[in-house]
C-alpha cells in the first residue's frame, strides 16, 4: 500500500493492466501499462489500429475499460467528468464542429469545469482564453465562426480550448493533423515549453521524425500492445520499426540538422538466393550494399576497416560485418570470423577493390565461397599493390567464378 501511495505522489498517471473491447467485442487494448511522471512530454505513436486513440479516451474515461487509471491520484473510475476535466484535458483528433460557435466560445468551454456552482464565466476566464488564444496564434478568430474556419484553423482553435482548461495533464490525438508545416513546430513547442513548466503532455501522433525531436520518451504501439518504450534513440530502431510498420528502414543522425532521422526503402520481394557476403572496401561495396538492402536481401560484409566508407555504410545499414583496424593487417581472428560469413552465405561478392598487403587476405577467403562473383568494372592490373602477390591470388578466383560489370549484377541474384 506504501509503494502505491508513493506511486501516486511520483506519477501524473499510472495505467494498470487496461484493457478495452469494441461494442463488437474485439480486442483493441490488451494489458496496457504506463507510468508517466509529471512535466514529461511523451509521444506514442505506431501505426494505424494501434491503438493509440483508444488508449487516451481510456485515461480521459470516455471510453469504459477494465484496469484502472490514476491520474494526479485520482482513480477516474470512481471520479465524476467534472473532476477528470479538472485532472485532465483532451484534445480529440476529430476537430469539426456543426455548431456555428465562435472560436472565442469555443476555448470558453474549455474553462467549464472551473466554473462555480450555479455561476457562468468569470472575467479571469476570459482573460485566460485572451492568453491561450494569443498563444496559440488564434487570437484573430476568436469573433469568427468555427464552421466557417478551415482544418487547420479549426485544429489551433482546439488546441488553445484544451490548454484553456489548464489540467495538469494535456492529451492531444493527432494534434497537427491538418496543419502546416510551421504551425506544426510551433504546436509542439507550445507543448514542450508546457512540460518544462510542470504539465504533463501525452500525444498521439504518426510524424516520427517530429516526435523524436520534442518528446523526451516515446511509447511504440503495434495491435492494441506496448512493444517499446523509451528515448527515442532506443525506440526508433531499424527493428522496432520493422516490427511494428512491416516497414525496411535505417534509422540514423542527420549530419545536418543533428536529428534522429530514418529513411524507409521499398524492399522488393525476392526469391531463390537470400544470403549475401560483400567483400569491399575503400568506397567500392556501397552500391552494392545499397542495392542488396533495398532488395530485401540478408546481406554480411568483411573485413572492413573501420572509418572505411564502406564500413561506415554498412554500420547505418545495420549490416553485420568483420572489421579491422585502419592500415593493418588483416588478423587470424578476423579472417576467421570472415571465412564463417562467407561459408553461411549463398553468394559471395569481391567488389573492385585496390589490394594491398594488409587486406591480402580478403582475396584468401573468397576461394572458399559456395558461389563467387567477382566485380571487375576496372582492371585487377590497376588495383594491385601487392607487387604481383594480390595478382596471382586473384587469378587463381578467376577461374572459377563468376565476372561481371556493377550493371550486371542483377543477372546473378
Amino acid at each position: 500500500m506504501k509503494n502505491s501511495t508513493q506511486d501516486q505522489q511520483k506519477y501524473m498517471l499510472l495505467v494498470r493492466d487496461l484493457h478495452y473491447k469494441s461494442a463488437a467485442g474485439k480486442e483493441i487494448l490488451n494489458g496496457i501499462n504506463l507510468r508517466v511522471k509529471k512535466g514529461e512530454f511523451v509521444g506514442i505513436i505506431g501505426p494505424n489500429g494501434a491503438g493509440k486513440t483508444t488508449l487516451l479516451k481510456c485515461i480521459n474515461r470516455i471510453n469504459s475499460f477494465t484496469g484502472s487509471v490514476i491520474i494526479d491520484g485520482t482513480d477516474v473510475e470512481a471520479a465524476d467528468r467534472k473532476t477528470i476535466a479538472l485532472k485532465t484535458s483532451l484534445m480529440h483528433q476529430n476537430t469539426a464542429v456543426t455548431f456555428p460557435f465562435t472560436a472565442g466560445e469555443i476555448v470558453l468551454m474549455g474553462r467549464y469545469p472551473h466554473f462555480k456552482r450555479g455561476r457562468s464565466e468569470s472575467s479571469k476566464d476570459h482573460r485566460i482564453v485572451k492568453k491561450y488564444m494569443k498563444y496559440t496564434g488564434t487570437e484573430n478568430l476568436a469573433d469568427q465562426t468555427i464552421t466557417s474556419m478551415s482544418g487547420g484553423e479549426s485544429q489551433k482553435v482546439m488546441f488553445a480550448k484544451a490548454l484553456a482548461q489548464e489540467a495538469d495533464l494535456v492529451l492531444l490525438d493527432e494534434p497537427t493533423a491538418s496543419l502546416d508545416i510551421a504551425y506544426e513546430e510551433q504546436l509542439f513547442k507550445i507543448a514542450s515549453n508546457l512540460c518544462k513548466n510542470g504539465t504533463t503532455v501525452i500525444v498521439a501522433v504518426h510524424d516520427l521524425k517530429i516526435a523524436a525531436r520534442f518528446c523526451s520518451r516515446l511509447i511504440l504501439m503495434k495491435s492494441g500492445r506496448i512493444i517499446a518504450d523509451g528515448p527515442a534513440e532506443k525506440v526508433l530502431t531499424s527493428e522496432n520499426l520493422s516490427s511494428a510498420y512491416g516497414v525496411n528502414a535505417v534509422v540514423y543522425r542527420n549530419r545536418i540538422t543533428g536529428n534522429l532521422d530514418y529513411h524507409i526503402f521499398n524492399v522488393e520481394k525476392t526469391y531463390g538466393v537470400k544470403k549475401v557476403h560483400i567483400i569491399g572496401g575503400g568506397g567500392s561495396a556501397s552500391g552494392i550494399m545499397r542495392y542488396l538492402f533495398e532488395k530485401g536481401y540478408k546481406i554480411t560484409a568483411g573485413v572492413l576497416s573501420r572509418g572505411d566508407s564502406d564500413f561506415r555504410l554498412a554500420e547505418l545499414l545495420g549490416i553485420n560485418c568483420v572489421t579491422s583496424s585502419p592500415f593493418s593487417e588483416i588478423d587470424e581472428d578476423s579472417f576467421k570470423k570472415n571465412l564463417e560469413m562467407v561459408s553461411q552465405s549463398d553468394i559471395t561478392i569481391l567488389c573492385d577493390m585496390p589490394f594491398g598487403l594488409q587486406n591480402l587476405k580478403n582475396i584468401e577467403v573468397a576461394r572458399h565461397a559456395k558461389r563467387l562473383v567477382l566485380i571487375e568494372d576496372d582492371d585487377i592490373r590497376g588495383r594491385d599493390y601487392t607487387g604481383g602477390k594480390g595478382l596471382e591470388l586473384y587469378s587463381v578466383l578467376r577461374e572459377n567464378a563468376e565476372i561481371i560489370s556493377i550493371s550486371q549484377l542483377y543477372e546473378v541474384l
